[in-house]
């Protein structure tokens, strides 16, 4: 008799993976780029947590859902990197 092969959990580090690295991308945005140039680099880093996501889950290398797992990761990043832009357009708009 053989055992029956286990299938693993889904590990959601890759998905807090990305998530982090869209904070920290937007992170950076808000300190160091001037407020006109802001949302064209919000453009790219929501593209550069695409790829981001892509690669880490490449690296589990398990088929089944990929595709919701490279969604829910980018899709957390671009959230979590609009609140922190909000909050950047928010401190920028408030009187000293």
């Amino acid at each position: 008799m053989t055992a029956p092969v286990l299938v693993p959990r889904n590990s959601p580090a890759g998905v807090v993976a990305t998530w982090a690295f869209g904070a920290v991308v937007a992170i950076a945005i808000g300190l160091f780029v001037p407020i006109g140039d802001r949302f064209g680099w919000l453009a790219v880093g929501a593209g550069a947590s695409l790829l981001v996501g892509f690669a880490l889950d490449l690296r589990l290398g398990r088929p089944d859902g990929f595709i919701f797992r490279v969604a829910a990761s980018t899709v957390g990043a671009v959230a979590v990197m609009g609140l922190i832009s909000v909050t950047f357009a928010l401190a920028a708009i408030a009187p000293a």
